[in-house]
């Protein structure tokens, strides 16, 4: 008995032992760190579990309390953040720091293993090879899909004009963007405006589900999402496997080879294997759907909260569309400043990845601001609260879109804005953000006038993983009405 009972005290003390070193001493090592202090050893900083999607202006309150960089503990995992700008064009520009994987791992779980979550030098690589994919003939056809899409929507929203019902404009400019990126990326629609389900969405929503597993990564690669999760996935990567098998056959059919490849013939030209091109596609639809859609509905919201820029916006975009045709030529946008303008404040105030980019140190460093960071630790970079800092913007918490129509007074440095980050890790598809973004507010202020329902101060900046222009709980997007103009 009594060796029975020595065998299990020495396994105790051993957890003990365990749970000391890697719960609280790291907390006492670093405890001089700017940063909240944690109210439990076990579980950190728990103010962080209890925000849920008020993440963002958590960080606000910690950073004027603590200053632009400093650490939070969630559990184990001790992440820095900071909105120095110099720290971050030290970090991103300079080191070029490679992505978290911790961070990342949901998306992977669910989207596969995309540019977004690629080590280096895969990543490099194969971002070269897909970079050329968007010049040439895909702009013309690219701008040809959105415009196409944009009919099929404008004719609903005519319908809504007539009766002067009010909607949420974010779940019909989603339908819109899945389909013309669909299309022009993949050569076939999501028909989401069709009524179909095509499943982009719910893995989008396992992917915030599976957000909070970062805290126990690496053991969460061990944690497999639900049975009903596992077999939507299953069905996702059915789907997208027909439509490379499909293309595949097409591109063995053809008698001379297409004059606008796509981002699908891009990938096959690659020789990669299968797994990887349906993990391309995966992360390109994620990347493409939620964050295109969630920046135009905040542009709406914000014009229609500021009536000067409303009639500047409109009368631009009378100049530019000809009479009977539905949205502006794609030779004409680059005579459209104050659409660039409005777009870029919009990204600048409501930046959808405005959590920012996770990265990950390769060896110890001493950042600019004199803070020491050990190898193999997360640093957060939260592109909001850079958006939104005082000492880089006038009146940042204000729409102003006349700030990007004039030279930067000097006050601003290159890292003081980025809504899709810097450095060679940037995003790769932001041209076609931008340009779905100012077409389809253009073709929207030119045929319709936009008025939101409702109380305006109930909307902010929410979520966990991404955000989303919304109320405090995540259940209400803007709600507008509309009329017809032309």
């Amino acid at each position: 008995i009594m060796e029975g009972v020595s065998v299990g005290l020495l396994v105790l003390g051993g957890i003990i032992a365990l749970m000391v070193k890697v719960f609280v001493l790291p907390k006492l090592w670093y405890a001089d760190f700017p940063g909240p202090k944690p109210e439990s050893y076990l579980f950190g900083n728990t103010e962080m579990a209890r925000a849920a999607n008020r993440v963002i202006q958590l960080q606000e309150k910690w950073m004027r309390e603590h200053g632009k960089t400093y650490q939070s503990w969630i559990c184990h995992r001790r992440l820095i953040v900071t909105v120095d700008v110099e720290n971050v064009r030290f970090c991103l520009l300079k080191k070029k720091l490679r992505k978290s994987e911790a961070a990342y791992n949901n998306i992977k779980v669910v989207f596969g293993s995309g540019l977004l979550v690629q080590p280096d030098p895969a990543h490099r690589i194969n971002r070269r090879a897909l970079s050329k994919v968007f010049h040439g003939e895909f702009v013309p056809n690219f701008h040809k899909a959105i415009v196409e899409e944009l009919a099929t929507l404008c004719r609903w929203l005519d319908v809504q004009a007539e009766n002067g019902e009010a909607f949420e404009p974010e779940t019909v400019i989603s339908d819109m963007v899945g389909d013309a990126t669909g299309r022009s990326l993949f050569g076939q629609s999501y028909g989401y405006q069709s009524g179909q389900h095509a499943l982009v969405k719910d893995l989008i929503d396992i992917a915030n589900e599976e957000a909070w597993k970062f805290i126990l990564y690496p053991i969460s690669k061990l944690l497999r999402p639900s049975k009903h999760k596992r077999e939507i996935l299953a069905e996702y990567r059915r789907r997208n496997q027909a439509l490379l098998d499909a293309r595949r056959r097409e591109r063995a059919e053809q008698q001379t080879p297409k004059s606008n490849p796509d981002l699908l013939d891009a990938l096959i030209e690659s020789g990669r294997p299968d797994h990887e091109i349906l993990g391309e596609i995966g992360i390109f639809q994620f990347a493409a759907l939620d964050t295109t859609t969630r920046a135009i509905t905040a542009a709406l919201f914000e014009l229609t909260g500021s009536h000067d820029a409303t009639l500047r916006l409109q009368k631009e975009a009378d100049g530019l569309i000809n009479g009977s045709d539905l949205s502006v030529g794609i030779d004409k946008l680059d005579e459209s400043p104050f659409s660039r303008a409005v777009w870029m404040e919009t990204l600048r105030m409501h930046g959808p990845a405005g959590h920012g980019t996770y990265r990950t140190t390769d060896e110890d460093m001493t950042l600019p601001s004199g803070h020491f960071v050990p190898k193999n630790s997360d640093i957060c970079f939260p592109m909001h609260l850079i958006h939104h800092d005082e000492d880089l913007w006038e009146e940042a918490k204000s729409f102003k879109p006349d700030r990007f129509l004039q030279p930067s007074s000097g006050r601003r440095p290159l890292t003081g804005y980025q809504p899709f980050s810097q450095g060679e890790r940037n995003c790769i598809g932001q041209f076609l953000a931008n340009h779905v973004g100012r077409v389809t507010l253009l073709t929207f202020l030119r045929r319709y006038e936009w008025k939101l329902v409702g109380d305006r101060a109930k909307f902010g900046d929410f979520g966990d993983f991404g955000l989303r222009l919304s109320t405090e709980d995540g259940l209400e997007s803007p709600c507008m009405t509309i009329s017809r103009r032309h």
